[in-house]
């Protein structure tokens, strides 16, 4: 038994929502699942090219310059490799398996996610493991490793789970966060870690300007990051400007503006 390779039939047209379309549910030729192409829903045979390829259990998405939203969304098992890039709502409420984006994807990657793992060689949008529109909980569990950059609020109201980003992110970085781990390579943009209160946010250099709410905790030796370190580089995930060695970090407390404990940990050389 293989798996499936799906090749848009016309990439010009409205975005492509594939909810639904996951490993495993696709039997032979796809009959009987639906997607939603604009405001119409259409038969998956209508819109790709549909034919076994790839080992059992996954699935490889082509979109040849398409609009894919909502790819592995609710994914629970298996694996979905995009060869290009994704829309919004990449790996929306994941919670199992393995989601590999070659290109970029759009905004709310990882929105709810619970489990699983999200890779993406570029960049991503907005709101990476945030909430949905209208909802009050980011992302619950799972691991993200973005190696380009990230757009405003990444982990916004992040509850657990890792993500780690190779290059800069933009405007409120771990907002209101609650629990969890975000990992930055490059930059962040204003006003990081606004309101959080829990959870480690890593940085290779202090925000310029210090976030307020936040005191300065000195600097110590912190035996995890050695832990960290070592599972991250086994997925080339450790970004490529910090330390390669060495646990002692400086710590920012807060915000206690919002009566949180959260940290900002500045790494530093060894």
């Amino acid at each position: 038994m293989t798996g499936h390779i799906l090749t848009v039939r016309e990439p010009a047209g409205p975005p492509i929502d594939l909810t639904g379309v996951l490993p495993g549910r696709l039997a032979g030729d796809g009959a009987g699942v639906t997607v939603i192409c604009g405001r119409e829903r259409h038969p998956l045979d209508a819109l790709f090219d549909i034919r076994d390829g790839g080992p059992s259990g996954s699935l490889i998405l082509r979109p040849e310059g398409a609009v894919l939203d909502a790819v592995g969304a609710g994914m629970a098992e298996g694996e979905i490799l995009v060869e290009g890039d994704c829309g919004d709502q990449a790996g929306r409420a994941m919670r199992g398996g393995t989601l590999i984006v070659e290109g970029r994807c759009g905004a709310h990657a990882a929105a709810a996610m619970q489990g699983g793992r999200l890779m993406v060689a570029g960049d991503a949008g907005d709101f990476l493991g945030a909430p949905l529109p209208g909802g009050t909980k980011g992302m619950g569990g799972g691991t993200v490793t973005v190696g380009g950059s990230a757009g405003d609020r990444v982990g916004e109201r992040m509850r657990r789970g890792l993500v780690t980003i190779q290059g800069n992110v933009g405007a409120l970085c771990c907002a209101r966060m609650i629990a969890g781990t975000v990992v930055v390579g490059g930059g962040c943009g204003p006003e990081p870690a606004a309101a959080m209160r829990r959870g480690t946010f890593l940085l290779c250099r202090a925000p310029d300007p210090p976030p307020t709410g936040f005191v300065d905790g000195g600097e110590n030796d912190w035996l995890f990051l050695e832990l960290l370190r070592r599972e991250l580089r086994v997925h080339g995930s450790w970004p490529a400007g910090f330390p390669v060695a060495g646990t002692r970090a400086r710590r920012l407390i807060g915000d206690r503006s919002a009566g949180g404990r959260g940290e900002l940990l500045i790494l530093s050389e060894a």
